[in-house]
């Protein structure tokens, strides 16, 4: 055999294993992924003596010998979840069929049944990061930046951003009890009853400030269709005589990546690069503009908090390298990175982190997160009073 079939042959053994050890890092068994069915040496390189991966192996002894029956596709995830667990990476996931479901209605802005709070992991806690207006939550003056310490009486100390979640969701027109604490205060327990959420992607208005119009906007989440949304809002400021724009970032969680390039379309030329990807096996990739932007060049400031996350960073960090607006308000979340949603044979899917978000000039969005131009902290001894909006508004109008 010559010396070019050798070689030949030995990339091919080796794409084999690439092929069968990619099957087992999903979580799949020794018989679902064929591997029991391998001659050796193979079969034993990969599974050991037994013929069986450790994890399969555990599992059929459990199906078999277990003093009583046991739920196999409970223990099957389970095996996937202590896998993905090992990464200490609280964005990488295993997500059962329902929880995709429910990610992808998360994504197109369907309406759910809860309390109306958007959430996220803050270093094992729970942390709210949106409080919808007019909805449970609001109304018990709940606050972005409280954290969840309870659900109706039980810590939610241990339990992952996923327990918490399905433990405040519910039916409809039933109850919950949510322990949230604010800063260094004591706990308050506020009981609230569920309702259908629905969150509108995008709210505007005209504001007035020492005889200047300013069109003021804000983004919940980048659902689908959040960027020809705010397009249109902005275009319909614009018809009514603003002088110039407040953005409103603030609490907002992020979403789709597509949409964050859009939104940023609405203020940036064409062409703009909006963020750059970059991972161990992501290829490097730049997002840019298309179209004329709706904003024009109407003067921008762009609000920003600590609970300002993902795409929202990716538009906030676009704006500041272009110099098209001044950021104003908290250094945001540092929670850009990029998610990929794989779906796995059982219908559920693996979430996991494949590459970080880069600003135009190369900042990593993920390590520090976005620092403001103008730093303005809410006092929340002063609910009814929105400084940063106030601080925004000035500033805009000063610009115009």
């Amino acid at each position: 055999m010559s010396a070019r079939r050798v070689v030949a042959a030995a990339l091919a053994v080796v794409g084999v294993l690439v092929v069968f050890v990619a099957g087992i890092a999903v979580g799949g068994h020794a018989q679902a992924t064929g591997l029991t069915q391998l001659r050796d040496p193979i079969r034993g390189l990969l599974l050991g003596d037994s013929g069986q991966d450790l994890s399969g192996q555990v599992l059929d002894l459990l199906k078999d010998e277990y003093y009583v029956k046991v739920d196999s596709g409970k223990l099957e995830s389970t095996s996937v979840d202590a896998m993905v667990e090992s990464l200490k990476d609280p964005y990488t996931d295993y997500l059962t069929p329902e929880e995709l479901a429910a990610l992808r209605a998360s994504y197109n802005g369907r309406s759910f049944s809860g309390v109306g709070l958007g959430v996220e992991d803050r270093d094992g806690a729970v942390g709210v990061t949106r409080v919808c207006p007019d909805r449970p939550a609001a109304r018990a003056q709940v606050r972005a930046g409280d954290a969840i310490v309870s659900v109706d009486g039980a810590t939610t100390k241990g339990l992952t951003l996923k327990q918490v979640v399905e433990k405040i969701r519910g039916k409809e027109g039933t109850t919950v009890t949510v322990g949230f604490r604010r800063g260094g205060a004591a706990p308050r327990e506020v009981t609230l009853t569920r309702s259908q959420i629905t969150v509108p992607p995008v709210f505007s208005e005209m504001r007035t400030v020492n005889g200047t119009k300013v069109g003021y906007v804000r983004l919940g989440a980048f659902t689908r269709g959040a960027g020809e949304a705010l397009s249109t809002e902005v275009q319909d400021l614009k018809a009514k005589g603003a002088e110039a724009l407040v953005f409103d970032l603030r609490g907002d969680p992020g979403g789709l990546v597509n949409e964050a390039v859009k939104v940023a379309g609405v203020f940036l030329p064409d062409d703009s690069e909006v963020v750059v990807t970059q991972g161990l096996h992501s290829p490097r990739k730049v997002y840019r503009t298309e179209g004329t932007p709706a904003a024009g060049d109407l003067p921008l400031v762009v609000l920003v908090d600590r609970n300002s996350a993902s795409s929202s960073e990716i538009v906030a960090g676009a704006l500041r390298d272009a110099k098209r607006g001044v950021l104003v308000g908290e250094r945001t979340f540092g929670k850009a990175l990029v998610q990929s949603t794989i779906q796995l044979r059982d219908g559920g899917a693996l979430k996991l982190t494949t590459a970080r978000y880069l600003t135009p000039s190369g900042y990593d969005l993920a390590k520090r997160g976005l620092p403001p131009s103008v730093k303005v902290v809410d006092d929340p001894d002063t609910p009814n009073v929105d400084e940063a909006l106030q601080r925004g508004l000035q500033l805009a109008a000063a610009r115009a």
